[in-house]
């Protein structure tokens, strides 16, 4: 009886180190997928597990890598169509801006080349202000196709001080000419109105404006 114990005690000792051998080579692998799991970042690299052997363990490892492979592709696939997008809405952004000042700008050298036919008497003080006005336009233009061009951004702010009504005035003469409206606009330019700000911004922000209550008439 004593003998068959000790045997007993063996066995049992044995079957405890063999279990305890066995859970850990299964537990350990498991810890390391969880561990795994816990690490994935949508949008980072995500690393893959390595493992010879091909049983249930292999099959699981093998999802797992699976499913980081299918996720990066998403995570790509997203980060793409984002930056599509993004740059879908800035090219509209700046065909906005751009396409904006182009009609009255067109208007305002038909009203030149008319003034000139008719009135040749005046064509040197039309010439000058319609000239004026153009090449401010021509030139906020430039700046806006320059900095979406170097740098793919609309410009920042180049702010100094300024007196305003010039900038209304200029966005005033590019309009007037616009068939079918007539803009009433009281001149009090002889008070002064000085601002800080950026002034290309500040002439399409006017620009825009009178663009936009032009339109909203029909």
């Amino acid at each position: 009886l004593v003998s068959l114990i000790n045997i007993y005690v063996l066995l049992f000792a044995i079957s405890v180190l063999l279990t305890f051998i066995i859970s850990n080579r299964l537990v350990k692998p498991l810890n390391l997928i969880q561990q795994k799991l816990g690490n994935i970042k949508f949008g980072k690299r995500n690393e893959l597990i390595e493992w010879g052997a091909k049983d249930e363990i292999g099959a699981l490892v093998e999802e797992y890598n699976k499913m980081v492979d299918q996720l990066a592709r998403s995570a790509d696939a997203l980060a793409k169509s984002e930056r599509e997008s993004a740059w879908r809405e800035m090219a509209k952004q700046v065909a906005h801006e751009i396409k904006n000042p182009l009609t009255p700008m067109k208007l305002s050298v038909q009203h030149l080349q008319r003034s000139i036919k008719d009135n040749p008497q005046n064509a040197p003080e039309i010439v000058t202000r319609v000239t004026s006005t153009l090449i401010e336009q021509i030139d906020t233009l430039s700046n806006i196709a320059t900095e979406f061009s170097n740098f793919a951004k609309m410009p920042k702010a180049q702010n100094s001080s300024f007196e305003l009504f010039p900038v209304i005035i200029s966005n005033v003469d590019l309009y007037k000419e616009t068939e079918n409206i007539n803009i009433n606009f009281i001149d009090l330019s002889s008070g002064a109105c000085e601002v800080y700000a950026d002034r290309e911004q500040l002439i399409r922000v006017f620009s825009n404006l009178i663009k936009n209550a032009i339109q909203s008439i029909p």
